[in-house]
């Protein structure tokens, strides 16, 4: 329908936007909540989004509701992102690195990443300080661990098998 209507890009905005709500974890539980008359719940969801989004996100939203499925708009707008990308051969990658990268350190694994994976690639960053040194890429369900306490791991397991 996204497609059809040109709307691929209104769809992803719209649905970011109810997921950031959906996040919130009180809101969510009142508008899946059977306790509350769905009337209530239905004038709460067009009050939440009517204007801010377009009718039919609003109606995707008060669907989830009224079925008790309004917490899983962070998951619909998620696997809704993953389609886009992949409609638009875009692979999405995260690098793990012991400290924040800069902007060139950044755009050199960019590089190097979309040529591992053969395609555009939307990265994202986490740090975790536990890595001694290098990085972690992950790339769908492909990890590639070059870092440190990687290969110390690495090494220590050929050096256990040897001795067995």
């Amino acid at each position: 329908m996204a497609t059809r209507d040109n709307a691929v890009d209104a769809w992803q905005r719209d649905l970011a936007f109810a997921a950031g709500l959906a996040r919130d974890e009180q809101l969510a539980r009142a508008l899946d909540s059977p306790a509350v008359a769905f009337v209530k719940r239905r004038k709460a969801v067009e009050q939440l989004f009517g204007g801010r989004i377009s009718p039919h996100a609003v109606n995707l939203t008060l669907l989830l509701a009224e079925r008790g499925r309004f917490g899983i708009l962070p998951r619909v707008s998620a696997e809704y992102d993953a389609l886009v990308r992949q409609s638009r051969g875009i692979v999405a990658a995260t690098v793990t690195t012991p400290a924040p990268l800069s902007k060139g350190e950044l755009a050199a694994v960019k590089k190097r990443v979309e040529q591992l994976a053969g395609a555009h690639v939307e990265l994202s960053t986490a740090t975790d300080p536990t890595l001694l040194g290098g990085l972690r890429v992950t790339i769908g369900d492909l990890q590639i661990d070059a870092s440190v306490r990687g290969r110390l791991e690495r090494l220590r397991a050929r050096l256990v098998q040897g001795t067995s």
